[in-house]
């Protein structure tokens, strides 16, 4: 796979595309440099918190688009799952009733500036969804090793 379909390789290429050096992410991230260079390899994939810090330092510079692409390969990189939105918005595969339909033709009717607002907050809602699940998981691990002591 190309280094662009994981998240750490495409928020290299972000960072190249903006000058921005790594020791000035980790910087702003109050991290190690090593830690920003094992999520470009893709060793680590950065919490909630790291995300949005990401996100945060490059608000100036990044495109909707771009955002979006980011946030899409995060939650590839927790869940396999690729472009959800775009799914949703292009195949229709998940509107399979009539009422997840409408939502999709009223999805289709908003401008374009609403339709990036929408895509954030279903984009922060699958995030977060992914943290619960992660921290559940956590937890049920944890509870597992406290067993088998």
């Amino acid at each position: 796979m190309m280094p662009t379909q994981h998240f750490g390789g495409y928020l290299e290429i972000l960072l190249h595309k903006y000058n921005i050096k790594k020791s000035e992410l980790a910087s702003a991230l109050s991290v190690s440099r090593q830690y920003v260079s094992s999520i470009i390899t893709n060793k680590k994939t950065p919490s909630r918190a790291c995300f949005d810090a990401i996100l945060t330092f490059l608000n100036q510079h990044l495109t909707p688009l771009e955002e979006q692409n980011l946030a899409n390969k995060l939650i590839y990189a927790k869940t396999g799952i690729k472009n959800p939105l775009r799914q949703l918005v292009k195949t229709e595969v998940v509107a399979n009733c009539v009422s997840e339909q409408i939502l999709l033709e009223d999805f289709r009717k908003l401008d374009s500036e609403a339709q990036i607002e929408v895509i954030r907050f279903v984009r922060q809602k699958e995030i977060e969804t992914l943290d619960r699940m992660s921290k559940n998981a956590e937890v049920t691990e944890q509870q597992a090793k406290q067993r088998q002591k």
